[in-house]
């Protein structure tokens, strides 16, 4: 089930993050969206999204009704099986500040935006997000200590981090995520790796005693156990 609809809050406070994180989380897929200032000072939030499990038309509008500081008006329903389906890259800067919001509970969001982007951009556009969320979570959690060498930084810091997502093995440069989620949670066939791998990239070169760092996924396990596999120089 496809929609349309246009939410408006009732304080300037209330902004697109605000929205779409409990859609992403109610289980929706977002297609596109925008904010723009409402008459009455507060902002007036358009969405297009599609249902990605068994939801039925009065659980749509329970889940928009339910969204905190919101009013719903201007609802539309579309029959997916009489239209082509259509994809919108999910916009980055939007992708970011759900992250944000809801670290570190983020594979869903990561995951779809993986399946909103083109099959020739995926890889890129998630090593590119992967690096700027890393490079964050550097800065906000570990930059104010005194910068470790990349050993030390692995086990102490990287591990530790990405403990948020998954079981996680060190071994040296080596890194393994146990049951990864950006395989086995994925709502299409593609894997979204190449987010860990920019995360591990840009957590590690934010790191001033490493410097840069340059990851390759060695083993990938999509389509069997989940065990995915990094190496890091």
């Amino acid at each position: 089930m496809k929609f349309s609809c246009a939410l408006e809050t009732s304080s300037e406070r209330i902004r697109l993050v605000n929205v779409i994180s409990p859609l992403i989380k109610a289980g929706y897929q977002l297609v596109s969206q925008k904010q723009e200032p409402s008459e009455n000072g507060g902002n007036i939030i358009h969405v297009v999204a599609r249902s990605q499990g068994p939801k039925t038309q009065a659980d749509l509008v329970d889940d928009l009704s339910s969204i905190a500081g919101c009013t719903l008006f201007n609802l539309e329903i579309s029959d997916e099986e009489t239209e082509a389906p259509t994809k919108k890259a999910m916009d980055e800067k939007d992708v970011l500040a759900t992250i944000g919001a809801q670290y570190p509970n983020i594979v869903n969001v990561v995951n779809q935006y993986a399946d909103s982007l083109a099959d020739n951009k995926r890889a890129t556009a998630l090593h590119e997000l992967g690096r700027k969320v890393g490079g964050g979570i550097y800065q906000r959690d570990y930059a104010l200590g005194s910068p470790l060498k990349k050993s030390v930084a692995i086990s102490r810091e990287l591990v530790p981090a990405l403990k948020g997502f998954a079981k996680v093995k060190a071994d040296g440069d080596m890194i393994s995520l146990i049951r990864c989620p950006f395989c086995s949670s994925s709502t299409s066939s593609q894997s979204s790796c190449n987010f860990v791998v920019g995360y591990i990239e840009g957590f590690l070169t934010s790191n001033p005693a490493v410097g840069k760092a340059s990851v390759e996924e060695t083993s990938c396990g999509a389509g069997g156990n989940n065990t995915c596999e990094f190496s890091i120089r």
